[in-house]
Order: structure tokens, then C-alpha cells, then sequence
């Protein structure tokens, strides 16, 4: 059972969310300055690698880069798929359409795990407690808004969604907070798409 007060606790909450904020705009801001870096230095080879991803993948292959890192708390930059998507070709809303079905589908993967295997797994466990932290208990104490904040910037998505299957976090709870996906890969998306054209023009 945790020490805090009620004032300490807001004050702990109130502390997180800004520091939340923080590497929200420190993590855009260098998402920007990657695409600019790269669309000015590797410009050809990046639009070639681009098209290549859309005419051999699609939008299964946008789909696949989401789901992977969301399901399995893998460390892949699942922007990078969208981006391969926009400059190989694919309108804005159809990318942003694989990528938040495939976010969603990781997410409710792994929710799963979380639910089903978390509480039956060691080496599981062991992953939560190295990169999650103590997730879990915030959640268990009513933080639904960590699953929103983690929809939403840089907070592993993936191993919040096993944490929140883990305290049995009802599941219509967990995906109707999850929809926070589809701003978070808009926006994204969008940020990627003015640095390219900042770069182009």
C-alpha cells in the first residue's frame, strides 16, 4: 500500500504529466530534425527505398511495422514504416489508416499478453519490471490516463498495454482509450510530412 497522501500524490501525477509534455516536444522536435537530416543528406536513396516498400509491401508492410513493436515491446521506430509509406507513394490517410490498425492490433496482442502470461512468466516479468518500471501499480491505482498518455507520446505504448492486461484493465476500457492511437499516428505523420516537404522545398 502506497505512503502518499492524496496532495502528494496529485503533486507526484501533476510532476509526471509535465515531464510527459517535455519529452513529448523534445521527441518531436527530434523526430523533425532526423527527417531533415536524412531527406537532405541520403534524399535519393531514401525516396528509391521508399518506393521499394510500397510497391513490394503496401500497406501490409505499415501494418507489420506497428503491430510488431506494439505487440512485443520490440525496439523498432515504427514511424519509419509510415514514413517509407508517404514518400513511396501512399496517401496520408491510407497510411495513417494501416498504421493505427496495426497499432491497435499490437496493443490488443499485447494486452493479452499481459493478461493471459504476464502473471505466469518469469522472463515476462522480468522484461515488465526493466522497462515498465512500477507501471503497473499506477495503473492498478486508477491511472487509465498513463494508457492515454502512453497512446499518445513517447511512453512505451507496448508495455503499458501488458501492464494494463495484467491488472485486468476491462478490456473495453483498454480499446476505447487505445483509439488514441489514430491522432498520435496523424500527428506524427503529419511532422514527418512538413519536415520533408521543408527539406524539398
Amino acid at each position: 500500500m502506497s505512503d502518499e497522501s492524496p496532495h502528494q500524490a496529485d503533486q507526484h501525477a501533476e510532476l509526471e504529466l509535465r515531464g510527459l509534455l517535455w519529452r513529448t516536444l523534445l521527441s518531436a522536435s527530434g523526430v523533425m530534425t532526423v527527417v531533415l537530416a536524412i531527406a537532405a543528406v541520403f534524399h535519393e536513396a531514401l525516396f528509391a527505398t521508399s518506393r521499394w516498400f510500397v510497391e513490394t509491401l503496401g500497406g501490409p508492410g505499415i501494418l507489420i511495422g506497428f503491430f510488431i513493436p506494439d505487440a512485443f515491446t520490440v525496439p523498432l521506430p515504427n514511424d519509419a514504416f509510415s514514413t517509407f509509406g508517404l514518400l513511396g507513394g501512399m496517401g496520408f490517410w491510407p497510411v495513417v489508416a494501416w498504421g493505427t490498425v496495426g497499432s491497435l492490433l499490437g496493443g490488443t496482442t499485447g494486452y493479452f499478453i499481459g493478461r493471459r502470461l504476464l502473471g505466469r512468466s518469469p522472463r515476462l516479468q522480468r522484461v515488465m519490471t526493466k522497462r515498465g518500471g512500477d507501471i503497473s501499480h499506477k495503473i492498478q491505482r486508477g491511472g487509465t490516463w498513463l494508457l492515454a498518455a502512453a497512446a499518445l507520446t513517447p511512453i512505451p505504448y507496448s508495455i503499458v498495454c501488458w501492464a494494463a492486461g495484467g491488472v485486468r484493465m476491462p478490456f473495453l476500457t483498454f480499446l476505447a482509450i487505445s483509439q488514441l492511437r489514430l491522432p498520435r499516428v496523424a500527428g506524427w505523420l503529419w511532422l514527418i510530412e512538413r519536415g520533408i516537404i521543408t527539406v524539398l522545398h
